[in-house]
């Protein structure tokens, strides 16, 4: 799929954050169709009937999904606990798939699908009001000037989001930039009549958030502070 639709993968940095063994090469290979969207994510973006939007199964009580899931600890721990829930992982890089892939077949997981697209395209294919909660957690914040239109967290992005959720309230996206968090929020306010209300605190050590990530829990070893914006 990959070789033959290259612009849904496209990604700006790099997918391997690390060299990949060929075990998890093999897995990926092996097992990635079988608990992923992206064939039918493209078949719906290639097809002309104007919005086509993909199927979503419906036998979950409540639909999440995570955009940047890294090694797959907050959607890992998520789907085991929450068996009547269904998962939606998207991860460009392919360390985190593979990570996860080994999960889903370690633990037996029936509730998780993966998806190794670029995000944008991802969520064009998502039917509108499907999903209940989107996380975003500590997404990279390109921290230079000039890598600034590779956030994740852009008009365009949030445009999308917003589209499909069923209510206000349920996109939580979680950063240790006050950078990054000021620069969303200057974003969010700028266009309040398209995207609403929304609201941002300080994470504290009993928040559900705080915490989940390694890139969260180095961010606090280092004396930083976790943000939640929440729209």
């Amino acid at each position: 799929m990959k070789n033959k639709y290259p612009k849904y993968y496209s990604f700006q940095g790099r997918k391997i954050s690390k060299k990949i063994s060929l075990p998890k090469k093999n897995l990926i290979n092996k097992y990635y169709n079988d608990f992923s969207f992206d064939q039918d994510v493209i078949e719906c973006l290639n097809n002309d009937k104007i919005n086509r939007k993909i199927d979503i199964p419906n036998r979950y009580d409540i639909t999440n999904i995570e955009i940047g899931f890294g090694n797959g600890e907050f959607l890992i721990k998520n789907a085991i606990s929450r068996p009547n829930e269904l998962f939606i992982g998207v991860e460009v890089y392919l360390n985190g798939i593979a990570k996860v892939l080994e999960s889903i077949l370690d633990f037996g997981l029936k509730n998780i699908i993966l998806s190794n697209l670029n995000s944008f395209y991802f969520l064009e294919a998502m039917p509108h009001k499907s999903i209940d909660k989107i996380f975003l957690i500590n997404p990279d914040p390109w921290v230079k000037k000039r890598h600034h239109k590779r956030r994740l967290m852009s008009y365009e992005i949030l445009s999308l989001l917003n589209k499909i959720t069923k209510s206000k309230n349920s996109i939580y996206m979680t950063t240790d930039s006050s950078d990054y968090l000021r620069d969303t929020v200057s974003l969010l306010n700028e266009y309040k009549d398209s995207f609403g209300s929304f609201s941002s605190s300080i994470l504290k050590k009993n928040d559900e958030l705080y915490g989940i990530s390694k890139y969260q829990r180095k961010a606090l070893e280092n004396g930083g502070k976790i943000y939640l914006l929440t729209l």
